[in-house]
């Protein structure tokens, strides 16, 4: 039923779109918004979708914001962040030569992001000898039941840190000194079965048994620096790769040698994010020419992926903005060079929400904070659950900040306490 245009409600709705439009063109986005659906819209399928107006079913929070402790003229830039596999820890690594531990809890408590409360700061802190570009938990369970953080850095070596005792169980270097840009672990589905997997400058990927991190090793080359890997989540032996070269392929790891099971073509510029999302065969990739993707293949061998769609509107030219899907929800993070964290719904080309990540007195301004969104991570849950959802970005300017996510009444009304500004 369609409400009276003089009503209050229809007079709320158009300061929110007013609000929508002016935080859109902050953001360097000038598409103009379409008026807001209606509340109660059919379910439509992927082709219907693609052509449908965005609309934002979710309800996001700034639950907590965690200020640098750089001193002045040093920099603290943030360039990966990833919450362990049960939710409950938080790993950082950077510019700054320093694994950083929260408690996802501590972040997540009422007045966290009160401005008479204390600023949170991290549990545990591990100092590490180069810049990291990538930190990564290791799945726990079978015969690794203490938490371990693995992590690449400038220096081209892989370390994995025993994070109770807080030193170095092992590390790797096995990519000429050239610098490891990811690393991933694959889901432990037995004792048997611990891979691990890193990307790195020397254009290849290498998967190897992270409980004998010397041993020999399997290896994918690429046609340019391999800047990210990603292992199936569902437990599929699949590794997803993306490189410098514009190019992002998939590879069975059990016969890494007989080339990619689907290739991904049609990114302008390097391909600096790939990960995964439901259902199976189908993963998202971010590049430097402003656009995340979604790609599909069928179940043939050595296939041709199709492109589903493409989503613009933040920026990325320069810098690694982070990108993680939330997959049980069906939603795409990232960061921005105009210092925004943007999330996209698989089903439309343009961002649902966008997040000014830094105010300076009481006003968005990149060029006054002089800094980008750099690295982004969900907290997955489980399948269906979206109740806990928890999104993580980091900027460069060494600045952390989580939100709490949870989708809105089925009917399109909320309890009104949050910022209509920040929704899209």
């Amino acid at each position: 039923m369609s409400s009276n245009p003089s009503s209050p409600a229809s007079s709320s709705s158009a300061t929110v779109q007013q609000q929508q439009e002016e935080l859109l063109v902050a953001a360097g986005i000038t598409t103009t918004l379409p008026p807001p659906p209606a509340a109660a819209a059919d379910k439509q399928d992927e082709d219907e979708g693609e052509l449908s107006p965005p609309r934002c079913e979710w309800e996001f929070r700034l639950a907590a914001t965690v200020p640098s402790t750089a001193l002045p003229g040093a920099s603290d830039a943030i360039g990966s962040v990833d919450l362990d596999p049960t939710g409950r820890l938080l790993a950082t690594g950077g510019i700054a030569r320093r694994i950083r531990l929260y408690d996802v809890a501590s972040l997540l408590l009422p007045d966290a992001n009160s401005d008479s409360a204390p600023a949170p700061g991290p549990a545990a802190c591990i100092c590490v000898p180069a810049k990291l570009s990538s930190v990564r938990w290791r799945p726990s369970g079978g015969a690794t039941p203490s938490p371990a953080v693995g992590c690449g850095d400038y220096d081209g070596v892989v370390t994995e840190y025993d994070v109770e005792r807080g030193v170095a169980a092992w590390e790797r270097d096995e990519h000429s000194g050239r610098r490891v840009w990811s690393l991933d672990y694959a889901p432990i589905a037995g004792a048997s079965s611990m891979m691990a997997a890193s990307g790195s400058d020397d254009r290849t990927a290498h998967v190897w048994d992270p409980r004998s991190p010397s041993a020999g090793w399997a290896t994918a080359r690429a046609g340019g620096a391999v800047l990210c890997v990603e292992f199936d989540p569902s437990g599929a032996p699949q590794l997803a790769v993306g490189s410098a070269d514009r190019r992002a392929a998939v590879y069975d790891v059990r016969a890494l040698g007989r080339g990619a099971v689907a290739r991904m073509e049609g990114h302008g510029r390097a391909v600096t994010y790939v990960r995964w999302a439901a259902p199976e065969r189908r993963v998202v990739t971010s590049a430097a020419d402003g656009t995340h993707r979604l790609w599909e293949w069928p179940a043939a061998e050595a296939a041709e992926a199709r492109e589903v769609r493409s989503y613009s509107g933040h920026a990325s030219a320069r810098s690694f903005v982070g990108m993680g899907v939330w997959r049980a929800a069906g939603l795409v993070a990232s960061g921005s060079e105009s210092n925004h964290v943007f999330v996209y719904d698989l089903r439309w080309a343009k961002p649902i929400w966008v997040h000014p990540f830094q105010l300076v007195d009481g006003a968005h301004s990149p060029a006054a904070a002089g800094g980008f969104v750099s690295a982004v991570a969900w907290r997955q849950g489980t399948d269906g659950d979206h109740d806990g959802g928890a999104l993580v970005a980091g900027g460069s300017d060494g600045v952390l900040k989580m939100f709490t996510c949870h989708r809105r009444n089925p009917l399109g009304t909320d309890d009104g306490d949050d910022d209509a500004s920040l929704l899209l």
